[in-house]
Parts: structure tokens; sequence; C-alpha cells
């Protein structure tokens, strides 16, 4: 579930952030998932469950969930907030996970 962003920098105006979520290795982009847009905002709420039905257990704990957070630009190209990768071994997929994830640039932020 994707609950909430805080402090997102954008170019001097609100930006209009999503999330988008893979689970990597991915090269079909088969487990894109998309929340809603937020407008005008740097501290978004979703409250969104992004659900990866038929995933076996197994199969996600080789996976990495990869985050990202873009505002949508109309027409351009959307631009690229922050990101993040979380490595689904190192978590209990049993019990809920929550708390804050730091967003980096591309290719950082891993955890």
């Amino acid at each position: 579930m994707v609950m909430h962003i805080r402090g997102l920098v954008g170019d001097g105006n609100d930006p209009d952030p999503y999330v988008k979520t893979y689970l990597l290795p991915d090269p079909q982009k088969t487990t894109k998932r998309k929340t809603k847009v937020a407008r005008k905002t740097c501290n978004p709420t979703y409250n969104e469950m992004l659900v990866y039905d038929g995933v076996p257990r197994g199969d996600l704990q080789q996976r990495e969930l990869r985050l990202s957070v873009l505002s949508e630009e109309g027409f351009w190209e959307n631009i690229l907030l922050g990101e993040v990768g979380i490595r689904l071994r190192d978590l209990d997929l049993a019990q809920e996970k929550m708390g804050w994830f730091a967003l980096g640039s591309r290719g950082h932020g891993t955890l």
C-alpha cells in the first residue's frame, strides 16, 4: 500500500506526483502498477493498494520492488522526482511493513 510521501522537490512549482511500481526483474513490464495523480502538492496522500496477485511468495522473495515517484507533465515526458528499490527478501512478507523509505535519484536509494 502506498500511503504518503513527504518533502518532494520540484522545479519551483508544486509537482503533480504519482507513484509507479515494478517487481524487478521484469523485462516485459507486466508488473507495472500506478497510483492516481495527486495535483499540485509536495506532500501527497494516496492510500492506494497496488496488488500483485498470482505471484508466488517464493518468487516475491527473489524480487525487488522498484518504486518511482514522477510528476505528470501533460504532453511532455514525465519528470522523475525520486525512486527507491526495496529488496523483498529483506522483509517478512507475512508481516505489515510500515515506515518511510528515502527516495534517491536513478540508480541510488536501494535498501
